[in-house]
């Protein structure tokens, strides 16, 4: 680097005399030309001293980009994994048999409570509720005569109970006949999403045949196993976070629902439900997340980003400059998450830590800081060239 100085400095000689010798041509005044000559070669010879000195300076300090250590809060994990669930899951099953006669919902669709879902074949069905209706007002007729006899005494109190309840028999038989009519329309039973159809038009079912699978997207829950171990530092209510590897740049709060009473006696672990708040729908039963319950939180905490963080010898160490000087510093870390760490001791807030460039630094290293990206934003995107006539350049 060092013999590379005094070549660059000669070629800016070379290109700054070039240039002043061109400039003085265009005027056509020979002796003026002389005199421009002397004091430029003594002007180009102080600015060749200058540009060696400054790059002598600049060439000896390392570039580092640094980022200030802040004061914030930051919160410990319990780190788990799961899938997407919901809270309301209900298997649709037809409560008489027969023939499907006509769907009327999709997969995907949503539905209310009580919407019709399917239809079976219902003909012979409403054969039957019209005869239990025909026999109920039989029955109703043979009875009110009945009653007019017994208010006369012509027929006995015995005679009289029997044909009240034979009219009541009819009249359970008439709404057996009616519910079994409206039960041929299979309906849904919440409000949610068609997650599934089983069944096809034309099927023969009967009632243990399931139909549908209709999901509340409403309500989204986790189920996670935590160690028995853990379980003193959980509660109900107790925040948690959920992160998908489908929405990244994402985490939906969430809770503590529930907590299992019992321990698994097989793996040691007991069963906590959290739930989800997902207003958007972007997580979807099935789906694999993680899910991170907040153990504890430190409010006012120095937080450091983690790529300034350097392992040597078992300990953590960062750079921190002071006066264009690169001072290494031994910290103590404590909470972190996922790009920055609390630092226990070591470090004040306001301090600059090198984040970019430290691999390369020793102890009390002279560093100049640069801003990586707007260098590199400059170096792709060079700013266009200032437009002239040939007479405002000369």
């Amino acid at each position: 680097m060092t013999s590379f100085r005094p070549f660059l400095a000669f070629i800016v000689v070379c290109c700054l005399t070039t240039m002043l010798f061109w400039g003085c041509g265009k005027r056509g005044d020979a002796e003026q030309t002389s005199a421009d000559s002397e004091a430029d070669s003594t002007a180009i010879e102080d600015t060749s001293q200058a540009v060696e000195d400054t790059s002598e300076v600049y060439l000896d300090l390392i570039p580092v980009e640094v980022a200030q250590v802040e004061e914030g809060a930051i919160a410990d994990y319990m780190l788990l994994s799961s899938t997407i669930e919901t809270e309301n899951v209900v298997d649709v099953y037809p409560l008489v048999g027969g023939v499907i006669e006509k769907i009327f919902v999709e997969e995907a669709m949503w539905v209310d409570d009580g919407q019709p879902l399917l239809q079976l074949e219902d003909d012979e069905i409403i054969l039957n509720e019209k005869q239990a209706e025909v026999d109920y007002e039989q029955q109703k007729v043979t009875f009110k005569r009945l009653e007019h006899m017994h208010a006369q005494s012509l027929i006995s109190d015995e005679e009289f109970e029997n044909a009240r309840f034979t009219l009541q028999q009819a009249e359970i038989v008439r709404d057996k006949a009616k519910l079994t009519r409206q039960r041929t329309t299979i309906r849904s039973p919440i409000s949610g999403i068609v997650s599934e159809r089983l069944v096809q038009t034309g099927n023969l079912v009967n009632t243990t045949n399931k139909l549908f699978i209709i999901t509340d997207p409403a309500e989204k829950i986790c189920r996670v196993w935590v160690p028995e171990r853990d379980l003193s530092q959980l509660k109900t209510q107790q925040k948690a976070f959920v992160t998908s590897e489908i929405a990244l740049n994402e985490r939906f709060p969430g809770w503590i629902k529930r907590i299992s009473p019992v321990v698994d006696p097989a793996t040691g672990t007991c069963k906590v439900t959290i739930g989800i708040k997902d207003p958007h729908n972007k997580l979807r039963p099935g789906m694999f997340v993680s899910a991170e319950v907040v153990i504890a939180t430190h409010d006012e905490a120095l937080l450091v980003p983690k790529n300034a963080l350097i392992y040597e010898n078992d300990f953590k160490w960062v750079y921190v400059v002071v006066d264009s000087l690169a001072l290494k510093k031994r910290i103590e870390i404590g909470f972190s998450n996922g790009n920055r760490f609390e630092a226990l001791q070591g470090l004040n807030q306001g301090d600059q830590v090198v984040v970019v460039g430290q691999t390369t630094l020793k102890d009390s290293s002279a560093v100049n800081i640069v801003n990586l990206d707007s260098l590199l934003t400059l170096a792709l995107n060079p700013p266009p060239e200032e437009e002239g006539t040939e007479e405002e350049k000369e």
